[in-house]
């Protein structure tokens, strides 16, 4: 299996037989200058499956849906809030609300809430978990807003933890909002994730071009057996 970072909550997952896109909106260039999505990952043969958490435009663009002209054995996966956001239902488009499951020969997917808007993905592939959160995370933004408040926004957060945590104990990979915006305790979504889920490896999104906050979080990770996986720029490749 191979992750490579794209931009903000973008990551493309490569599995033997087959790729899969998450919360793509803006494309970035590989070494040789070529275009990592348009020039290498629609060239490719294999099946390859489109997700998209919500309806926000730093995790969704139409032109996905331009792809199709190039590429037949392609497959969108999309949290049911898009087609309520834009009052479009589109044929070759599975949605999934909250709870609902979607399953073929290369992979199982289960959707997840936030606590934004949309919702995240569970997939199985073969015996491993893989988890693209979307926007779902501790937003306390307890530096901002009345002490009350942040409270409500942080157990929602963990009201949507409980309902993962109730038949999952272990994640192979996650891919999850440390964003530093939040303030001081911008990481402490992400901890309370690994700290109630066992995951073997860890990626950050949603921080902007800010590698070195999201970085810090390795340290922590590293506390709780989870291995993080440093960025240092987009089209990073990982071999897990």
């Amino acid at each position: 299996m191979r992750v490579t970072y794209i931009f903000h909550s973008c990551y493309v997952v490569e599995c033997e037989g087959f790729s899969m896109i998450f919360d793509f909106y803006k494309d970035t260039k590989q070494a040789d200058g070529s275009k990592w999505v348009h020039d290498y990952l629609l060239n490719k043969q294999e099946d390859l499956y489109v997700f998209c958490s919500h309806s926000h435009p730093d995790h969704y663009t139409k032109e996905v849906f331009s792809w199709k002209e190039r590429k037949k054995n392609i497959h969108y996966i999309f949290s049911g809030e898009i087609a309520e956001s834009t009052g479009e239902k589109v044929a070759d488009v599975i949605y999934l609300d909250k709870s609902c499951t979607f399953e073929d020969e290369n992979l199982m997917v289960k959707a997840f809430g936030s606590t934004d808007i949309g919702g995240s993905f569970l997939i199985k592939v073969d015996d491993k978990y893989i988890f693209h959160a979307g926007d779902l995370n501790n937003w306390h933004w307890s530096e901002e807003v009345p002490s009350a408040d942040a409270l409500i926004y942080e157990n929602n957060y963990l009201c949507e933890l409980e309902l993962m945590t109730e038949n999952l104990q272990r994640i192979f990979l996650a891919m999850f909002p440390v964003d530093p915006r939040l303030g001081k305790n911008y990481m402490k979504g992400a901890e309370q994730f690994v700290t109630r889920i066992q995951t073997d490896y860890f990626l950050p999104m949603h921080f902007s071009e800010e590698y070195e906050s999201a970085n810090a979080f390795a340290d922590v990770a590293k506390t709780y057996n989870c291995n993080y996986l440093t960025l240092s720029h987009q089209g990073q490749s990982f071999k897990l």
